[in-house]
């Protein structure tokens, strides 16, 4: 609001509205400049009920907002260490993938690394060489073998038993990660967690989507390569 609006109003005998004295002070920053004394005047109220000065008001405002700010950058550099210890393990993953030849220690690998992650209770990684594991999987997880995406979902007793039989306590959420190669599901990854809400609909999947990719690429090759028995 202009200093002419506000004279304009005052002439035609016009309420002014708080929202044009916010209007107007916004547009006038320096409106307070050399009116220490009127800015020393004015108070708002306060959360305890005794009124504070608009100095102090601001002053207080102005810590908040320091402190907001130093959360949300503590927040972004935590996200950043997460994501550059997923990174080193992705990469620390991939690297032994490439050294190993056979099905079973892919397998092992695979499980063995992830299991060292926090968060990550169980792990494995069910490679569909038989029809009774693609049959099994289909009966008690079909969701997951008609998915292209990671789904998480949770679990109760008998599924942990089913998907992780050597787990020591129930495993209660999973994340099930297809493993698909030119639109053929050749294995599913699975991780799992004692906690019920722990793999939700908000989980991150960037790194398991790309440790699913190699996965498929790499199982893919060694099952045209090794002859059959």
């Amino acid at each position: 609001m202009t200093v002419d609006s506000v004279q304009a109003k005052k002439k035609n005998n016009l309420a002014i509205s708080a929202d044009d004295v916010a209007s107007y002070l916004r547009e006038n920053p320096d409106f307070f400049t050399d009116r220490d004394g009127l800015l020393a005047e004015m108070t708002v109220p306060h959360e305890s009920g005794k009124a504070i000065s608009l100095l102090e008001r601001q002053v207080k405002i102005l810590r908040e907002r320091s402190i907001e700010s130093r959360h949300t950058l503590n927040s972004l550099l935590e996200n950043a260490r997460y994501n550059d210890q997923l990174f080193s393990v992705t990469r620390h993953l991939i690297l032994s993938l490439l050294e190993e030849d056979t099905l079973s220690q892919l397998t092992h690998v695979t499980e063995s690394n992830l299991m060292t992650q926090p968060g990550i209770d169980a792990c494995r990684l069910i490679v569909l060489d038989e029809r009774q594991a693609a049959a099994d999987l289909q009966n008690r997880f079909p969701a997951a073998m008609r998915s292209r995406s990671v789904i998480t979902q949770v679990i109760d007793k008998s599924g942990s038993q089913f998907l992780f039989p050597e787990a020591s306590a129930t495993i209660r959420s999973v994340a099930l990660c297809p493993v698909i190669h030119h639109n053929s599901l050749l294995a599913v990854l699975v991780i799992g967690n004692h906690a019920q809400d722990y793999f939700s609909d908000e989980l991150d999947t960037l790194f398991l989507d790309f440790i699913r990719e190699v996965l498929a690429s790499l199982i893919d090759r060694l099952q045209r390569t090794t002859p059959r028995k």
